[in-house]
This record gives C-alpha cells, sequence and structure tokens, in this order.
C-alpha cells in the first residue's frame, strides 16, 4: 500500500514524465493496480462473487504494475494495456452479473484509453472492434442470459453498481485531468515562449533603427533625448552585456612606454 501511494506522489510531482501520454500511461497503471487490490477486490469479497471474478483482477493488477515498471526502465506498453483492458473486462463480463452488474460502465474508460493512447487510422479500427465487442457482448446476454452469474441480494447489486460507478468515474477523471493540465502547461509554455520573442522582436527593432549617436565621445541618444554610454544603451535595450578591455592601437596610444617594454611575439 505504502508503495502504491508513494509510486502515485512521486507520478504527480514535478519531477514527473514530461510527456502526456506516458504521464497518463503511468498513472493508469498505477491506478489499476491499487483499485484492484485495495478497492475492488474487497468488495467483491463482501459481495461474495465468484472466486474467478477477484481472480481475473488479481492477474489484471499485477499485469498493471509489471507495465508500470516496465515503462520506468523504457519499454511503454500502450496498447498491450488497451488489450489487457479489453481482455479482463470479457472474462469479467458474466461473472460479474452481465448487463446487471457494473462492469458495463468500465467501458467507457476503454473508449477514453483508445482515443488517447491510439493515432489514425489505428485509432478508429481499435474503437470500432471495442465498440464491436461492447454490442456482442450486450446481444450475448440477452440471448444467453442464462451464462451471467446473478447476485445474491439486491444489496449486492447496488453495492456493486456503486463501486463500479465509482472506480470507472475515478479512471475517467483521472484521464481528463492529465489532458486537460498538460494542455493548460502547454499554452503557459506556449505565452511565455510568445513574451520572449516578442522582445526578441523589440530588441531588433531597436538595432535596425536609425541611433543618433555622437561623433566625438560615441554616447547614444535615447527616445528620451537622453545621451548615454554605448554600454549603457545596449545594456537596457538587449541582453548583451560587457566587458572592458584595451584594444592594440589605444594601447599604443595612451600607454607607449608599456608597449614599448612588452615582450615582443615570436
Amino acid at each position: 500500500m505504502k508503495s502504491f501511494l508513494a509510486s502515485l506522489r512521486y507520478e504527480f510531482s514535478s519531477a514527473r514524465e514530461p510527456n502526456m501520454e506516458l504521464r497518463l500511461f503511468r498513472l493508469l497503471c498505477l491506478a489499476a493496480a491499487f483499485l484492484s487490490f485495495a478497492v475492488v477486490i474487497p468488495v467483491n469479497a463482501i459481495q461474495n462473487l465468484p472466486w474467478m471474478l477477484n481472480a481475473t483482477i488479481a492477474v489484471f493488477g499485477l499485469a498493471a504494475l509489471a507495465l508500470y515498471w516496465a515503462s520506468l526502465r523504457g519499454s511503454h506498453y500502450m496498447r498491450t494495456f488497451f488489450v489487457v483492458v479489453a481482455l479482463v473486462l470479457n472474462l469479467c463480463w458474466f461473472t460479474d452479473a452481465g448487463s446487471q452488474g457494473s462492469i458495463a460502465m468500465f467501458f467507457f474508460a476503454g473508449v477514453m484509453i483508445n482515443g488517447i493512447f491510439f493515432r489514425g487510422r489505428e485509432r478508429w479500427v481499435f474503437l470500432l472492434l471495442f465498440l464491436a465487442n461492447v454490442l456482442g457482448l450486450l446481444a450475448l446476454d440477452h440471448v444467453r442470459p442464462g451464462w451471467s452469474i446473478p447476485f445474491q441480494t439486491p444489496f449486492d447489486r447496488y453495492l456493486d453498481l456503486t463501486t463500479g460507478f465509482l472506480v470507472s468515474v475515478v479512471a475517467c477523471v483521472l484521464m481528463l485531468w492529465v489532458v486537460v493540465a498538460t494542455h493548460d502547461e502547454e499554452r503557459k509554455h506556449l505565452h511565455e515562449a510568445n513574451q520572449a520573442l516578442q522582445r526578441s522582436l523589440n530588441e531588433i527593432r531597436t538595432l535596425q533603427g536609425m541611433l543618433p549617436i555622437c561623433g566625438w565621445c560615441k554616447k547614444i541618444r535615447d527616445d528620451e533625448g537622453l545621451w548615454t554610454q554605448v554600454e549603457h544603451y545596449l545594456a537596457e535595450h538587449t541582453e548583451a552585456s560587457f566587458t572592458h578591455g584595451m584594444c592594440p592601437e589605444c594601447a599604443k596610444e595612451h600607454f607607449p612606454k608599456a608597449e614599448a617594454q612588452a615582450p615582443s611575439e615570436s
């Protein structure tokens, strides 16, 4: 439990993965493992649901953990995660009372995962297959209602629907939160980049314009009519900084003795 929470804190911290898809993938893997072992399996035990259902959820939680650790090592199996989610939903359909249980709610999270992790034609192919899978399960549930294992009491169904709703909402909200937060961060960075670009353009316009400069002392007249040193003017209007030295011509003119005593270059 502590390791789950520590990993979640790390993923939400400033040291998290900057890439939105990887960040979301790791969070989903951790959330899937945490919810499987800390919420779903204990609630299923209270409802006395079939052991095969809890066994499937346990395997799913372990698989999510394995995918998370693989991602930390540089291997990101996003498609594998989506396929595992679809497979688990199919295996749990009839053991969780089919359309009478909460299992159908989790398919909404699967649709969101498909829309985030896939691109182009691949996104539409997997989406159509996923939707056809859901419709097929509903059709089987209608034609073969005896295949679904019913709840023992009405309270068990109520508890299952409540838990399924909350867990599916957490998964969907987590995905939306990461997408919106990443969008806001990118807009902030874009605004800062535009401001930096505007400052650079202003500096370029300043340097490209006609600068009144004194022919004797070389001071520059600014827009307010004040005369300032060249280095002071450029420091205020650009990012340039200055250090002072002496060219060989000035050294000969102002310090001829020191120049004469200096060793000649071979």
